[in-house]
């Protein structure tokens, strides 16, 4: 990437798609568009082009050593470009000129497939705003252009070598439930904090989270989670889990954890999900320590002391299988998530979709069954990215407004690849997306206000 600097304020950005080398390419056409973020200048040709961006008072010079050309006027009826020509200067060389009326930010791009040299005249301030939160994690603010409308977003970086990690929380604090992500992330003193994983309006989490080896929440929904192993980060794809009671009458699956307890339904409470399953006496409930029964009721509404679990039916397991245990009885509980990688890792934080994968856009909405209102349409965006040297980079797009209108996931895992990631994956978004530095709300949340959200992601220190 070059920096080139056009009235004091002006950037010119070179960007190459795939491998180019420059020869005589003759221009076959030049066409402009106008769109509410910047002015799109077009040269169609036949071969990559070479080019050489010079500055003249109020003029942007694109000469064009290599390339003949048709001469050719463009009146632009806008505020910030007047006109431009495109005018032959020999036998093959032409040189295209940008009458521009005030100072402004541009980007000179070269694509291939088909080959064509775009010039961007940007109707909008491109701004980047850095600030070191600790030694090797920075937030950045940005403002940018996407297909041709504004976005705003929030950056934060964490270099492979900082003493901090991403770890899941609940924004409710200690228990499961839904709170205000500003409020909890400063009162755990976090540097930085965003909404994570999707849930439902009483603190249902979709989704399967793990913090340092205990299982906070889950789904059987095979979706792509951000696992840290604790030597690497990883995206890793069709994370979901398997749990399993078995017991002297039987086995019984285990359809979900820290979570209401619908009909026909088998949960598994932990101390993550509060000091009672909340549950009706419509089922039957059994207290584990230490793979042994310690009491069982019908009462509902089991008491959930540190050390232990509940497992809670209703239905016909209440009926036929949870009714042969008894207390003192030895059972087996199978917690395990079927991606080998993610079953041995301290921390999984579920998502969905991928969009990125190895460098290429791959967004696998249809494969992670993920619903239409969020797979289609720009939105809010909150999603994690990898860069191939290790690098977490944690992105909160704003959305729904006149600043920034959002991002659809193909848009979103496009943007990942300026950023350089390598993979990335998508979060819950919307009104939910946040993010918060140093217990400040740093994004502008599309409900005008912030959110009370359930399972979040927090950068805690290492220990």
């Amino acid at each position: 990437m070059r920096i080139k600097n056009l009235w004091g304020m002006l950037v010119a950005i070179m960007f190459v798609m795939g491998t180019v080398t420059a020869h005589a390419a003759p221009i076959t056409e030049i066409r402009n568009s106008v769109s509410p973020a910047r002015v799109r200048f077009v040269l169609d040709s036949s071969a990559p082009v070479d080019y050489k961006v010079e500055e003249a008072g109020k003029k942007l010079v694109i000469q064009l050593p290599k390339s003949a050309a048709p001469k050719k006027n463009l009146l632009v009826k806008d505020n910030i470009v007047r006109s431009a020509q495109l005018v032959p200067t020999g036998r093959n060389s032409s040189q295209l000129t940008i009458n521009a009326i005030k100072n402004c930010q541009y980007k000179v791009l070269q694509y291939t497939n088909p080959h064509r040299l775009v010039i961007d005249v940007f109707r909008i301030d491109l701004i980047k705003q850095e600030k070191e939160l600790a030694k090797g994690v920075t937030y950045t603010y940005i403002q940018d252009e996407m297909n041709g409308t504004q976005i705003q977003a929030s950056l934060l970086s964490i270099d492979p070598k900082a003493r901090y990690e991403l770890r899941p929380f609940s924004a409710a604090g200690a228990y499961n439930g839904r709170g205000l992500l500003s409020r909890e992330a400063s009162r755990r003193r976090l540097k930085a904090a965003i909404n994570a994983s999707y849930f439902d309006y009483d603190g249902w989490v979709i989704a399967v989270n793990k913090d340092k080896g205990n299982f906070m929440s889950v789904d059987s929904t095979p979706r792509s989670a951000y696992v840290d192993t604790g030597k690497e980060r990883l995206i890793v794809q069709d994370v979901a889990f398997n749990g399993v009671l078995r017991f002297k009458g039987g086995e019984l699956s285990i359809k979900g954890m820290n979570r209401g307890r619908i009909a026909e339904d088998v949960v598994l409470f932990n101390e993550y999900y509060g000091p009672s399953t909340k549950t009706n006496q419509w089922g039957r409930e059994v207290k584990i320590r230490d793979n042994k029964v310690i009491a069982v009721s019908n009462k509902g509404n089991m008491k959930i002391e540190p050390g232990t679990v509940v497992v809670s039916a209703h239905g016909l397991a209440n009926k036929y299988l949870l009714r042969g245990i008894a207390v003192g009885d030895e059972v087996e509980l199978v917690q395990e998530l079927n991606v080998p990688i993610a079953n041995a890792a301290p921390i999984v934080a579920g998502g969905g979709p991928l969009i990125l994968e190895n460098g290429k856009v791959h967004v696998r909405t249809s494969e992670e069954y993920i619903p239409r209102d969020i797979a289609v349409g720009s939105a809010p965006r909150t999603a994690i990215g990898l860069k191939k040297d290790g690098t977490v980079l944690v992105l909160v797009v704003d959305g729904r407004s006149n600043t920034s209108r959002g991002l659809t996931l193909k848009e979103l895992a496009t943007y990942f690849l300026r950023l350089g990631a390598r993979d990335a994956v998508n979060f819950d978004g919307g009104g939910s997306s946040v993010m918060v530095i140093n217990g400040e709300v740093v994004n502008k949340p599309s409900d005008g206000r912030e959110r009370p959200v359930s399972m979040a992601l927090g950068l805690f220190p290492k220990f």
